[in-house]
């Protein structure tokens, strides 16, 4: 290992992996999560961050992939009951609802099955910032809902890769039903059961369906005066987040918004990215803002009134909103 004299942290030799050995600053953290948990996932954090910003993209894949699986830290953080949703994908991709659910609020370790352990290092990992962008991302999308209500009552809304709609029952606009149409669009049947529980009082009509039938035409919905998708644009290559803004895009109204959200690069906690990665096997797309604002380039310059690009979030989160001319 090696001092890092501007920021004054053990940095892990890198040489070790060559060698097939893993770094023992994964040990450490190991012993120190046992009985310190923020101070052994700090160490664990730093380590993981330094070799994904040293090793070519190839080598951390196939670190995280053999050498954390097959250390002891693995099963150890499977405690906590976010990291283990998320690597063991129990409905088959990354980042589902109920994942989310779990970093959204505060809930009891015995009613999720966790140790006190796992719960001590789910409460770490929730204070993160990345985590509490998550949040964030939440409360601001029922923010832009009560202020699409404001500018447009009774306006018809279609949310895209929708998870549980939890922004919907934040939105006051929702809760006292004014907007009119909204549709919860989801490729999962299990998700959209909870919207239809739990928003559908408040008029949401839940669509069971899926980014490849958007593209393909098969599924479309016109005359829409806000579309808007939260999570979804993390998981899609640069060609398909194209073709699907432009697709989107068509579906409004004159006047109408579409508002989409991508974790941005750098990310300033990227030491959390590093740990989703290597034990969560949670890989996101992450993009800077002119990255972001290339997914417009496919919509016709005379129907494009206006396109923002903003950071948010302490810088974790881009937000592009186009309307419509």
């Amino acid at each position: 290992m090696y001092h890092d004299a501007m920021h004054g942290s053990v940095q892990p030799d890198t040489s070790a992996l060559r060698g097939g050995q893993s770094p023992h600053e994964l040990e450490e953290a190991y012993q120190l999560v046992g009985h310190d948990v923020p101070e052994g996932m700090r160490l664990l954090f730093q380590t993981l961050k330094h070799l994904r910003d040293t090793l070519p993209q190839q080598d951390w894949s196939r670190f995280c992939r053999n050498t954390c699986r097959a250390h002891p830290l693995h099963n150890l953080v499977q405690q906590d009951p976010a990291t283990r949703r998320c690597f063991l994908k129990p409905r088959h991709y990354a980042g589902d609802a109920v994942l989310l659910d779990l970093f959204y609020k505060e809930q009891d370790p015995v009613t999720l099955g966790s140790s006190e352990l796992g719960w001590e290092i789910h409460r770490f990992l929730s204070r993160q910032q990345t985590a509490v962008s998550l949040r964030r991302r939440r409360d601001l999308l029922a923010h832009w809902l009560d202020e699409l209500a404001e500018q447009t009552p009774g306006a018809h809304v279609l949310s895209v890769a929708c998870g549980h709609l939890r922004e919907a029952l934040l939105s006051r606009a929702v809760r006292e039903r004014r907007l009119g149409e909204f549709l919860a669009l989801d490729q999962d049947s299990e998700s959209l059961e909870v919207v239809d529980k739990e928003a559908g009082p408040y008029g949401v009509t839940s669509m069971c369906g899926t980014v490849r039938a958007l593209l393909k035409g098969e599924l479309r919905v016109t005359g829409l005066d806000g579309i808007y998708a939260a999570g979804l644009y993390d998981y899609l290559p640069r060609r398909v987040a194209t073709q699907l803004t432009r697709i989107l895009f068509s579906m409004l109204k004159p006047g109408g918004r579409l508002l989409l959200a991508n974790y941005g690069d750098p990310l300033p906690d990227s030491d959390f990215k590093a740990y989703m990665e290597a034990f969560m096997d949670w890989w996101l797309i992450y993009r800077d803002e002119a990255e972001v604002e290339q997914w417009t380039q496919e919509i016709p310059q005379k129907d494009l009134y206006r396109c923002q690009v903003s950071r948010r979030e302490q810088g974790n989160l881009i937000f592009l909103e186009a309307i419509h001319a």
